[in-house]
């Protein structure tokens, strides 16, 4: 019996896909890859670490990002009177009409000059992306645009994107990590596939070792999902991963902000129509455990296949969703 046949007499006898797109995807996959190789089926090489292996796939998109400059950020956060407690609308719009434009302008007034100084010492020179998050965050939503000048206040190398894919909700292993960093005219994207459920620990022992490089994550629901998801995990085990200090822009937020009248919802799928991205025959994020446990049961790599583009794409598509926002300036 094939591994098609048998895999789909598998699928019909637990009612796993519902999904007769994702169905037919899978038997696609399967009946392709058939007697290949994982490597010839997805590339990568593999990654020996203290506890064991796990595969490393490696690309290169080109993409250009128009990260602020640190003068261009710093300006931009300086000119918000409103970080200052008891700085509202109204009192901004006086300060400005009185000719106090930005936060250091301010340091010679009678009334606002010390609370002006305060932040600044807080903040220190250069400015401390971590403290300069802490005072957005107090006064700001998550969505404000204000969040993404930090991207001017870290080094490029430090700015890392994320996303994971999991076997479903509530401590089931993650089986794949996708990690981007920008290079001068592109990204840079690194997967870590576990071949097997014995090599999440390897995955989570690589991917806490890259977080500890990273000065500012960017996701797209990490917050709430991959971010706590990735740090139970890694506790499990028994892995560190002291990163509190990382600054993380949630893409999510700043989408529901600049896109919320112009989409039936904020799925990242839905949003990268008004990118212009089109994904072809992509698996739904749903389906990932499914196409998992088909390959765990044939042995067969093809399942991985449409997992490994997915989990790509999700981060290409971030750097895009990105670069969007910060050229159109979008506020909350």
């Amino acid at each position: 019996m094939s591994d098609v046949d048998r895999i789909a007499g598998w699928l019909a006898e637990r009612a796993r896909l519902e999904s007769t797109a994702s169905l037919s995807l899978l038997r696609r996959s399967l009946k392709c890859y058939e007697g290949t190789s994982l490597f010839e089926s997805v590339g990568g090489r593999v990654h020996r670490g203290e506890y064991g292996e796990c595969l490393v796939i490696e690309q290169v998109i080109p993409c250009s990002l128009p990260i602020p400059s640190p003068a261009t950020a710093e300006e931009a956060l300086l000119s918000e009177l409103r970080l200052l407690f008891g700085v509202g609308h109204a009192r901004e719009r006086q300060l400005r009409e009185e000719g106090y434009t930005s936060i250091g302008a301010l340091l010679g007034h009678p009334r606002w000059g010390k609370a002006a100084q305060t932040l600044l010492q807080d903040w220190g020179q250069p400015l401390n992306p971590e403290r300069v998050r802490a005072t957005i965050s107090h006064w700001f939503p998550a969505s404000h645009s204000l969040f993404r000048q930090l991207l001017g206040l870290v080094q490029r190398e430090g700015i890392l994107f994320f996303d994971l894919e999991t076997l479903g909700l509530g401590g089931t292993p993650i089986i794949l990590v996708a990690l981007a960093r920008l290079a001068k005219a592109n990204i840079q994207i690194t997967q870590y596939l576990a071949r097997s459920l014995d090599e999440e620990i390897t995955l989570l022992e690589q991917v806490n070792q890259e977080l500890s490089n990273a000065a500012l994550l960017i996701s797209y629901n990490g917050k709430s999902f991959d971010w706590p998801y990735l740090r139970e995990r890694s506790a499990y085990y028994g892995l560190r991963s002291n990163q509190e200090a990382i600054c993380h822009i949630d893409l999510l937020h700043h989408s529901r902000s600049a896109f919320r009248d112009r989409l039936p919802d904020m799925r990242l799928g839905t949003v990268e129509r008004l990118l212009g991205v089109e994904r072809e025959e992509d698996l739904p994020s749903e389906a990932v455990p499914d196409f998992y446990s088909a390959y765990l049961e044939t042995g067969n790599p093809g399942p991985l296949v449409p997992i490994v583009n997915h989990n790509r794409q999700d981060v290409e598509s971030l750097a895009i969703l990105l670069a969007r926002l910060l050229d159109s300036g979008d506020d909350a």
